[in-house]
């Protein structure tokens, strides 16, 4: 007889259950754990980029872990098939313990005493994050038991159930409903995305071609830290006129801060304090792992730079990935405004040449050898090529003033500041990206993000616009995990993002 899920598993499964029935009908879970999520949801705390699982409330996913977990199901040799099923459950278990004690820090105390009661427990922070921890320890370690004892049948069974029952992403839960509630505007909102689409090539070529004579710079301030995020962290130039219809401060990059009440969180941007946000990641290529450096960074306002300009609002940033080889070298830059827009793609010269060895000339209506025609998809956009062959491996981001974009990547930091004059030069700090879910607010913790993923309070009107397309608030900057690129198609924190859209040639 298959045995699908273990006693504990089917437990959490049960668990995982009630959750859902709970969040639909209204009512709390008596258990402790599904609790915490019914109270997160309830307290609006609830991580958008951390995905629940119906069969247990001790496991959680993301585009990298779901990933391996796909990887594991094709698997069909059973001890490799344990190995990354054991690998999924740690990082699964792990991510869940580091977002839901986060949430369980952020939910306001008279929920946390709700929470505490059923389970007989002190409503201190401390003590409940403790007893999760207890718990989600337990289930994994059963749950590595059953990896070990299940046939390869009884495995492949456990594991579709875990993947069937991973949560939609916010934005993918209300797509229908916002496409049927706006479908008198499907048409217009059509033709507009078509025309903007067909604008976005020349638009790229204008960035590539843009003279930087006069920026403001920011330099990394990373003694003492030998990481690779801190090698690679950029130098910052961004574009400085002599003149703005603006704030000058809406062009200067920031630490996050927050203020307001717990029924209204305000986030404001503090250039007195340059700090760019940083974590890795992986990319999978031709059945490699490659080593990804993110790079993300805000700005106070996205300013009004033309009559009734739909992208302005409050709040703007962009963010920057590097993707190494295999011997720690750049080959692949992206780049794209926090929200997922004008999402760009740079390619070293060496990766270009090798493409065009491996495929040609590049295809019709192309650039560069390395691009690709995705199926029914949109294509990426790859807009210029860097020399990664210097001395100097850290590069330089020429990013234009107001809009935000990044126009130009160079990997020879120091020569290019030598062509440009420097209006002003600071120093930024490198900080964790996690720390946006763990500000300091009143006297406790906040996130930037709402329970959707968005930046609080951040809209923009071109969200309205874009409403019809199914897309959620478009142009609101929103946290990592939930950025889709080319008007949705991608979620860019997929591991096979460049694997699906670029012809990348064999890598030594």
């Amino acid at each position: 007889m298959i045995r699908p899920i273990g006693t504990q598993t089917y437990r959490a499964s049960l668990f995982g259950i009630l959750t859902l029935v709970s969040l639909a009908g209204g009512c709390a879970p008596s258990q402790f754990s599904p609790a915490i999520a019914f109270y997160a949801e309830q307290s609006a705390v609830t991580d958008a980029a951390s995905r629940h699982t119906s069969t247990s409330p001790y496991y959680r996913f993301n585009s990298a872990i779901l990933s391996d977990l796909d990887d594991a199901l094709k698997l069909r040799e059973i001890a490799a098939q344990r190995t990354l099923a054991a690998t999924v459950l740690r990082d699964a278990n792990a991510l869940a313990l580091t977002s839901t004690t986060n949430e369980i820090e952020r939910m306001p105390p008279r929920l946390r005493k709700t929470l505490a009661n059923p389970a007989k427990l002190e409503p201190s922070v401390s003590r409940l994050k403790q007893h999760y921890a207890q718990l989600a320890s337990e289930a994994l370690k059963n749950d590595l038991r059953d990896v070990e004892e299940l046939s390869s049948s009884e495995l492949t069974n456990k594991l579709w159930g875990m993947r069937l029952g991973v949560q939609l992403l916010t934005d993918d839960r209300g797509r229908a409903g916002r496409q049927i509630l706006y479908s008198w505007a499907v048409v217009a909102t059509a033709v507009g995305m078509v025309q903007e689409e067909a604008s976005l090539p020349e638009k790229n070529r204008e960035k590539t071609k843009k003279v930087f004579r006069r920026v403001a710079v920011w330099r990394p301030s990373t003694s003492g830290d030998d990481s690779l995020l801190a090698r690679y962290a950029p130098v910052f130039a961004v574009e400085w006129p002599e003149k703005r219809s603006y704030d000058v401060d809406d062009d200067r990059i920031g630490a996050v801060k927050l203020s307001g009440n717990r029924q209204r969180i305000e986030v404001r941007i503090d250039p007195s304090e340059p700090t760019v946000y940083s974590y890795n990641t992986t990319a999978k290529i031709d059945g490699q792992r490659l080593r990804q450096l993110n790079y993300v960074w805000w700005f106070p306002e996205r300013p009004e730079m033309v009559q009734d300009d739909p992208a302005a609002g409050h709040i703007d940033g962009a963010m920057l990935r590097i993707t190494l080889d295999g011997s720690g070298n750049p080959i692949i830059v992206e780049s794209s405004l926090n929200c997922g827009c004008g999402h760009v793609v740079f390619v070293s010269n060496s990766l270009e040449s090798s493409a065009r060895e491996a495929f040609g000339s590049p295809l019709p209506g192309k650039r560069f050898s390395v691009e690709k025609n995705v199926f029914v998809k949109k294509n990426v956009f790859v807009i210029g090529t860097f020399d990664e062959s210097g001395s100097e491996v850290r590069p330089i981001i020429l990013s234009a003033a107001g809009y935000h974009e990044v126009c130009q990547v160079r990997f020879n930091a120091t020569e290019s500041l030598r062509a440009l004059s420097i209006a002003e030069d600071d120093s930024y700090r490198l900080a964790e990206y996690n720390t946006l879910d763990r500000l300091p607010f009143g006297d406790g913790i906040a996130s930037m993000f709402g329970p959707d993923g968005l930046v609080h309070y951040a809209g923009r009107p071109e969200g309205y616009l874009f409403a019809p397309s199914g897309i959620l608030s478009a142009g609101q900057p929103r946290k990592r995990g939930t950025q889709r690129i080319r008007w949705d198609d991608y979620l860019h924190d997929d591991p096979c993002l460049l694997e699906k859209t670029l012809r990348i040639p064999p890598l030594n």
